[in-house]
């Protein structure tokens, strides 16, 4: 008997170890679900059994209302099926992944993405699953946020690159277009000065002395024009203003009127330098021609921009193209120039002659400095 009141004693106190366990496993469970930032939900099907103060800052519920809902309301539509089948197996037995991502719909409708951790206990003897949501919306956001700058910096510098290659592309044709012309002009001067210091008669080296001066003055306007076309300032209307004093000082001492009218837009960018270039040497080529050949009076330059294109025509009121060949390298050089900037120039005769260039601007235009 003894004995036995003994081993009941050993037992009473085990129960009130362990009921006391329990107590204090419960409130310690009470604390950290009462404080932590962390919704915290258990729920047994659809029956909602347990949900902590955070829960309502989350769903924007109170703990009553949630208490009386179905609980795959707060799901969002798009997750409540898999939610559904994850619970559905871990009450059975079956281990489905234990932390996952879904999206929650608040009461006011916003929605918020959180990370949940899923686990089982025993409640009342019965299998019931508790839920830890982490609402994770602000910090997907930074993360997103944080891609999109890296990509949108990637892209930058992609950018950057593909323009630099341009401009190197640019610079180079510019440097070739310069040795070709201001070359060309500086070898006729020094084959010119050294036959004028062979010529015997002053009348003759007058003469060669006079194409001398002219040829350095078209060596100066060469490379004048070429400078501007390097500024990073220039705009269409320098482009313009550099139209008008080109084709002035070619025009005005043959008498010839010369007309420019323009229809810039707004909002185009600035012209690169190889547009710039190219358009001034078609230009001045197609004045020179009209100068040569057409026996004009008067000139018409119309230079146009909009969004896509630049268009540039030259129309004189001589006799026309009228002979063969005329015009032939005067034009070769012209659709020339024109293909390097992805345009293209071409000629009509019906009253006088008009030179028309079409130039696409998406490949030409510079929008901000490199």
């Amino acid at each position: 008997a003894a004995k036995h009141g003994l081993e009941k004693e050993k037992l009473h106190h085990a129960v009130n170890h362990a009921t006391r366990l329990l107590t204090e496993s419960e409130a310690k469970f009470r604390i950290l679900a009462e404080t932590t930032s962390a919704s915290i939900f258990i729920h047994q099907g659809e029956k909602l059994l347990y949900a902590n103060p955070a829960s309502e800052l989350l769903t924007g519920y109170t703990r009553e209302e949630l208490l009386n809902m179905d609980f795959w309301e707060i799901v969002h539509p798009e997750f409540r099926g898999l939610i559904k089948e994850y619970a559905r197996a871990r009450l059975h037995g079956e281990l489905p992944q234990s932390q996952y991502e879904l999206k929650v719909v608040k009461k006011n409708g916003e929605e918020r993405l959180v990370s949940v951790t899923a686990g089982l206990i025993e409640y009342e003897g019965k299998s019931t699953v508790i839920a830890t949501f982490f609402d994770i919306t602000k910090l997907r956001k930074a993360e997103d946020e944080k891609t999109k700058f890296y990509e949108a910096s990637v892209q930058q510098y992609q950018e950057r690159i593909v323009e630099e290659k341009r401009h190197a592309t640019e610079k180079e044709k510019i440097l070739m277009d310069l040795h070709d012309g201001v070359g060309g002009i500086t070898t006729n001067i020094s084959i010119l000065a050294e036959l004028a210091q062979r010529k015997t008669s002053v009348e003759e080296m007058r003469k060669t002395l006079a194409t001398i001066a002219q040829l350095s003055h078209e060596g100066i306007s060469e490379i004048r024009s070429f400078m501007s076309g390097l500024e990073r300032d220039a705009d269409w209307e320098t482009l313009v203003a550099e139209l008008r004093n080109q084709g002035a000082k070619m025009a005005d001492p043959h008498n010839l009127t010369l007309e420019i009218r323009t229809s810039l837009g707004d909002d185009k960018g600035k012209p690169s330098s190889l547009l710039w270039i190219n358009v001034i040497k078609i230009y001045k080529e197609a004045i020179t021609n009209i100068i040569k050949h057409a026996h004009a009076k008067t000139v018409m330059v119309s230079l146009s921009i909009d969004e896509n294109t630049l268009t540039l025509s030259i129309q004189d009121d001589g006799s026309g193209l009228n002979t063969n060949g005329r015009l032939g390298r005067g034009l070769v050089n012209m659709r020339s120039r024109a293909e390097v900037i992805g345009g293209e120039v071409s000629i009509t005769t019906d009253s006088g002659t008009c030179v028309r260039l079409l130039v696409p601007l998406k490949r030409n235009i510079v929008l901000d400095k490199i």
